[in-house]
């Protein structure tokens, strides 16, 4: 009789809660370089990436949530990086203990992602795949058409929110 292929998986997926692999800091920067502010969180990512201390790993990220899960399984902690319709001022940096709590919605009005890191973070959380620890840092943004730089307030606020991050890895 030939096999049938569920015969070749025995432990397709880590067991839920299973710390035994968890490791290191991880930072990811959300976002399109291609729609305006929302290259915010690949320009942080770009510029942490020369300045992370051992221990930090970097990358960069659509949004997409399976893909957020997969870069952030196995970390102990990591620090997401990206564009937000807050409402506030553009290049406001908001911070956000995403581990603890939802991300708020209202942040969320508009972007380039089909899902957003809020659904990501909700989603690890019902499948037991969220790190101990989540920090969101968000970029009150405005500009998202195809095609245009980051406005230059949100551009202005990229070295500040590369210290607040890097402060955030090292704390």
């Amino acid at each position: 009789p030939q096999l049938r292929p569920v015969y070749l998986l025995r432990h397709p997926l880590p067991a839920s809660g299973d710390r035994s692999s968890v490791t290191g800091i991880r930072v990811i920067g959300v976002g399109n370089r291609w729609r305006g502010d929302d290259a915010v969180g690949l320009e942080a990512a770009d510029a942490i990436r020369d300045l992370a201390p051992d221990g930090v790993a970097v990358f960069e990220s659509d949004g997409d949530p399976a893909a957020l899960l997969d870069l952030w399984d196995g970390a102990a902690r990591v620090l997401l990086v990206d564009a937000v319709d807050s409402g506030d001022p553009p290049g406001t940096i908001l911070r956000f203990e995403a581990g603890l709590n939802p991300i708020p919605a209202t942040h969320f009005r508009r972007s380039t992602h089909a899902m957003g890191i809020g659904e990501a973070v909700e989603l690890g959380r019902a499948l037991g795949r969220l790190p101990e620890r989540v920090v969101f840092f968000g970029v009150a943004a405005d500009c998202f058409g195809p095609g245009t730089p980051m406005c230059a307030a949100v551009a202005a606020a990229v070295p500040a929110l590369v210290a607040r991050v890097i402060d955030e890895a090292v704390g």
